[in-house]
């Protein structure tokens, strides 16, 4: 629900009002797709850390060939040389109105090979990531993604 709420909020913000912190690429199904983490005028962006007690997570969220989302879950203090106690991730070619390739429910879990994970300052994530994604609507028709997410994070 969230993600269709910030679906709606991008869709009703004029265009101009946006700036490419980083961008997510990835070959899924035959096709190269590209999306695009925003700032938004208001200095917020498509990418949050949230610190809750013994986890972080890092949620990313982006645009561009349809809709992207990563949820990452890190017990401790996250680094380049820990990796996510937990992932999930949404791909949706078609936007809000098509259905998701989603991690899951997937037969394998997803993995993100972490190149760069700096929490200093605006922050900074550089990753690539391989995973199973089944369709929202046919969820045993089942697709591998390759990709890679170099984005900011966009930290206060």
């Amino acid at each position: 629900m969230r993600r269709l709420f910030l679906g709606f909020c991008v869709a009703a913000t004029p265009a101009l009002a946006f700036d490419s912190v980083g961008t997510v690429t990835a070959y899924l199904d035959g096709a190269d797709l590209m999306w695009e983490v925003l700032r938004m005028e208001d200095g917020s962006t498509m990418a949050q850390v949230n610190d809750i007690g013994p986890l972080t997570l890092i949620d990313i969220n982006a645009m561009g060939d349809g809709d992207f989302h990563i949820n990452l879950i890190f017990e401790g203090k996250p680094s380049a040389d820990s990796a996510p106690a937990g992932i999930t991730i949404d791909i949706r070619p078609d936007g809000a109105t098509g259905p998701a390739r989603q991690s899951d429910g997937a037969p394998y879990p997803p993995k993100l090979m972490l190149e760069r994970l700096d929490l200093d300052g605006a922050g900074r994530m550089e990753a690539r990531f391989v995973a199973s994604l089944c369709r929202s609507d046919a969820p045993t028709t089942c697709k591998l993604v390759e990709g890679r997410i170099d984005t900011g994070l966009g930290m206060p």
